[in-house]
């Protein structure tokens, strides 16, 4: 499958006050994308000198997230789905950086195909989900 199915969330109000947005449905909630920060410059090296090697990565003992969690902008997230399946509902949290709860509300997701075919399968969105955040 070489496409991705994407939810968008909109923080309105007191955006400077999250530090993540969270989204649950039935199959689990969503896991944040580590910020990598800038490109670091690559290393050459010389042919015959020994070069350092990684070890072979480890099977992973959880299933993956539902969701995958990106900050686009200091007010909008977007969410990748797994391959587990389209949520109908969802919930979404607004968290402050201790995680306390700043704002949470459930949606119902209405589904509309803007890629591929219905024989094929494509991607897939929802309108955008508009979290408020008040003054704290």
């Amino acid at each position: 499958m070489g496409y991705a199915s994407l939810i968008t969330v909109n923080v309105e109000g007191n955006a400077a006050a999250v530090d993540e947005v969270q989204l649950c449905s039935d199959q689990g909630c969503s896991e944040r994308l580590p910020d990598y920060g800038p490109a670091v410059p690559m290393k050459s090296v010389r042919p015959g000198l020994p070069s350092p090697t990684a070890p072979s990565p480890a099977a992973p003992s959880t299933p993956p997230a539902a969701f995958l969690a990106t900050r686009t902008d200091a007010k909008t997230w977007t969410f990748s789905i797994s391959q587990r399946g389209l949520p109908k509902h969802v919930t979404v949290r607004a968290l402050a950086p201790n995680k306390t709860v700043l704002a949470e509300q459930e949606n119902d997701l209405v589904w509309t195909r803007v890629g591929g075919s219905e024989q094929c399968g494509g991607p897939v969105t929802t309108p955008p989900i508009t979290v408020k955040v008040g003054a704290k």
